[in-house]
């Protein structure tokens, strides 16, 4: 994981610790501003994907040196993840950190984003969906598993990066800036009806439309039954030539298969593509 804290910045913590000249003022100003900037997307992913909100912007802060690496200010990169998002990356030489905690530069290739929000909602996706090889490695950062902010603040401490003081940098900014009672506070840890159940494996969207529903009956799951979640299903005949509304869309990654959460009245649930008529998309 990228360590982008600068020479510079660190002399000013410093110097903003021992309380020299105005220093602190600017410091926290900068810092505050960087906060209310990444709010808004920070909030609403951490709610859709049932994370810890005080986590992604603490880690946004660390990773991106409160928005002044080139990484973030040319690429929207604010987590230093790698790869390539929709085809596009960069290159860039980064600092690593070896088994005994010596640090040593590395070129590494990292996603290009089109946006702040598109880096954000990627991170939260991240996750929630692990890796190819375990799509559970980052499950004890759910909100439904993670008791405290610190659980899940040490899970990605282990596995996310490579900084041995990782979690203590992380808990810092948390506190130093009260990131719990801002982000955290305002959900739960079984939040409301507005948070999907996440199913490894699915790549999901925020969708607005209509679609009717096929005659028949059909299956209404409360999640996507993905490839490692046997989701609860209900039979249903009473949807039968009804207008839905559109709530999101989840794909299938392994099989590319499309579903739909649908509402209708008070009922709410998850059906294939190959249930809806008419499908009306506005997102």
């Amino acid at each position: 994981m990228k360590l982008w804290i600068k020479l510079t910045a660190t002399l000013t913590l410093a110097l903003a610790a021992v309380g020299l000249g105005g220093g602190h003022t600017v410091h926290a100003d900068s810092h505050t501003a960087f906060i209310n900037r990444l709010s808004k997307p920070v909030l609403q992913a951490s709610k859709k994907y049932h994370l810890y909100g005080s986590v992604m912007m603490a880690q946004a802060a660390l990773e991106s040196d409160w928005g002044t690496s080139t990484l973030s200010s040319e690429d929207n990169n604010y987590f230093g993840v790698k790869g390539a998002y929709d085809g596009k990356s960069v290159t860039l030489s980064t600092a690593e950190a070896d088994g005994a905690g010596q640090f040593f530069n590395t070129m590494v290739q990292f996603k290009a984003y089109p946006s702040v929000q598109a880096s954000i909602n990627d991170y939260a996706q991240t996750l929630r969906d692990g890796t190819t090889w375990n799509p559970f490695l980052y499950e004890d950062t759910w909100r439904e598993n993670a008791t405290s902010y610190t659980e899940a603040v040490d899970t990605i401490a282990a596995h996310y990066a490579t900084d041995t003081n990782y979690a203590s940098k992380v808990e810092t900014i948390i506190a130093e800036y009260d990131l719990t009672s801002r982000f955290d506070d305002t959900t739960s840890n079984t939040d409301d009806a507005t948070t999907i159940q996440i199913t490894p494996g699915v790549s999901y969207a925020t969708d607005t439309g209509t679609a009717t529903i096929k005659t028949g009956t059909i299956k209404l799951y409360k999640q996507v039954p993905g490839p490692s979640v046997d989701a609860t299903s209900s039979k249903t005949a009473t949807l039968a030539g009804k207008t839905v509304t559109i709530k999101q869309r989840g794909i299938i990654k392994s099989s590319q298969t499309i579903w739909y959460q649908i509402k209708s009245g008070s009922t709410t649930g998850w059906v294939q593509l190959t249930d809806l008529l008419n499908l009306q998309e506005s997102h």
